[in-house]
């Protein structure tokens, strides 16, 4: 009799096994995952596994601008995961969550898209565990500064080159510190411009709040670049698709070197800064159009209208300004600089910038000059028309062609 019920204990494990055994080894799968991405350089990677499908979250600080990781990663499941057919993606910016890729196999072939509805994979990986924090690494990432005025009548050009390296760090999520002393290397500037002095570029905490399918939420506080200290925050809607509106305000005030000739700083030109957007990007003609109102760094009141084409990773466009009466006008670039992947293997990392970005303006008129119209500043040392471009209509189109080899 014991043998018998030895015999039919036996029966229904092994039965169990036959009838169970893609879900044994797919509950299982997503281990093997978190070590393939952690090896590709991903960071906060959390996974878990829900009906038949693989929800993920990652940080890429490996690879340059906002889809290549995206990318890789799907190439990396399908080359050493591919009895994974079904991938809910989440990628976030400094822990917080930005996009999710959709991504289902198909004949082999993985079909993609891109959107900000993450509510059920966050939900999904709530209790899952990160691997590879990226809480505390650091990068000091090296920023070149060249600078061209030709507004004098005794030489051709005022000019000069300085590096700013800036030292940035995720404290925990949606928080970023930055300190970006700035040094000049070569210039011909006189003794009354600022720049030709040591200065502070960034050193500031970033906190985003929010993050949702439709709101963004965040706020800076410390020294801005330009010559800026104060606070500024900034809250975007997703109001349709490729359309965010978004205001941003600021309480700032002038720190000037000059007379100090050195390290140190004159409190001056307290202001509060106001602007409205509206961003519209066009996914067929890769236009973003973003139009803006309100109250310009210095006091003044006007708008400003940006028209960029984004090529890949180039984002190439023109601007008009008009503000009290003035006009001015001009044009501004951000290309890759960088690596194409500059991978964190220890908690210090030395690197370039992903992007390269400058603005020319024409300034022709002596009054805008003088009075310094039109003008705003930046919280971020990466802050440009390409990093950071969470455009889920621009992620999907990348990473379509990075899946089929039509962009590398």
């Amino acid at each position: 009799m014991k043998a018998r019920k030895q015999l039919i204990i036996r029966k229904i494990i092994l039965c169990c096994i036959g009838l169970f055994p893609a879900a044994g080894i797919f509950g299982q799968q997503h281990v093997s995952v978190t070590e393939t991405l952690c090896t590709e350089g991903f960071e906060d990677i959390r996974a878990t596994t829900a009906r038949d499908t693989l929800y993920l979250a990652i940080e890429d600080r490996a690879h340059r601008g906002t889809f290549r990781g995206a990318a890789v990663a799907l190439q990396r499941i399908g080359e050493y995961h591919n009895d994974i057919q079904a991938v809910e993606m989440v990628l976030t910016d400094y822990k917080s969550p930005q996009l999710i890729v959709h991504a289902s196999k198909r004949e082999g072939t993985w079909d993609v898209s891109v959107d900000r509805k993450m509510e059920q994979a966050l939900r999904e990986l709530q209790g899952a565990t990160p691997t590879a924090p990226s809480t505390g690494k650091i990068d000091i990432t090296v920023f070149p500064m060249v600078s061209l005025v030709n507004n004098k009548l005794d030489h051709l050009f005022d000019y000069c080159v300085r590096i700013a390296p800036a030292f940035a760090a995720t404290l925990w999520k949606g928080a970023r510190i930055t300190i970006q002393p700035i040094f000049p290397i070569l210039h011909n500037l006189d003794e009354d411009e600022s720049t030709r002095y040591i200065q502070i570029g960034n050193l500031n905490l970033r906190q985003e709040f929010l993050s949702t399918a439709r709101w963004q939420a965040s706020a800076t506080a410390g020294f801005f670049h330009a010559e800026r200290a104060g606070l500024q925050a900034q809250v975007t809607f997703h109001a349709l698709p490729g359309l965010d509106l978004s205001v941003d305000a600021g309480y700032t005030y002038g720190v000037n070197y000059t007379r100090q000739k050195g390290f140190g700083f004159i409190r001056e030109s307290q202001q509060v800064n106001f602007m409205a957007r509206a961003s519209y990007y066009e996914p067929h003609t890769r236009l973003q159009i973003q139009l803006q109102g309100g109250r310009f760094l210095y006091g003044d009141y006007g708008g400003r209208l940006d028209v960029t084409r984004h090529f890949g990773e180039y984002a190439i466009g023109l601007y008009g300004i008009l503000t009290a009466g003035e006009h001015n006008a001009g044009f501004h670039f951000a290309i890759p600089m960088g690596g194409k992947r500059q991978k964190r293997s220890t908690f210090l990392r030395l690197r370039l910038p992903e992007y390269f970005a400058a603005e020319y303006s024409m300034q022709s008129f002596f009054r805008y000059w003088e009075e310094k119209m039109g003008q705003e500043y930046v919280t971020q040392p990466d802050q440009n028309r390409a990093a950071h471009h969470w455009e889920p209509a621009y992620v999907e189109e990348y990473i379509r062609k990075m899946l089929n080899g039509t962009f590398k």
